[in-house]
């Protein structure tokens, strides 16, 4: 069990890693549009790109920041309540999370099927969408994955005597 949630962490990191490489991407397609529509013609596509880019670095961010506890939680109430309580929260919120990102990762796989077999292209830069979709189903899984194994850590300190 340990070594499953070490690889979803290292997984995790490496998605959170293509994710900052999308963003610095993103800022350099913007400026260099920015700088070649002043002296010679902009990027075609650009917007598409920068598009694509976000459902990227969104999509491959999220998980690790689930596993470093960076999402926006109600600590200043939670911490007043004991273990057990917090166990039992957690387990509840957890649930709902995953139930959640379960049924975004299954449209995001359906939509994904659908679109490529309409053959859907973004309107300027004729991209597929169809990969970019299996992106962020591929994010929503691995953030699954992590809610999982949060909500394990629920059980176990819900049950702790």
């Amino acid at each position: 069990m340990v070594f499953l949630n070490r690889t979803v962490e290292f997984v995790s990191k490496f998605c959170d890693w293509i994710a900052q490489v999308a963003v610095m991407a993103m800022l350099l397609l913007v400026v260099g549009n920015i700088i070649l529509r002043k002296v010679w013609k902009p990027i075609h596509g650009t917007y598409d790109y920068v598009c694509f880019l976000g459902a990227i670095m969104v999509s491959l961010a999220i998980a690790y920041c689930a596993v470093r506890k960076g999402h926006i939680e109600v600590e200043l109430l939670m911490v007043r309540f004991s273990d057990r309580v917090q166990g039992i929260v957690g387990i509840f919120t957890n649930i709902l999370s995953l139930a959640i990102f379960s049924l975004i990762t299954w449209q995001c796989m359906v939509l994904a099927g659908e679109m490529r077999r309409a053959g859907e292209v973004s309107m300027t830069a004729l991209i597929p969408f169809y990969p970019y979709i299996y992106v962020v189903s591929f994010g929503c899984i691995l953030l699954c994955m992590v809610i999982l194994f949060d909500l394990i850590k629920s059980f176990s300190k819900a049950v702790k005597k």
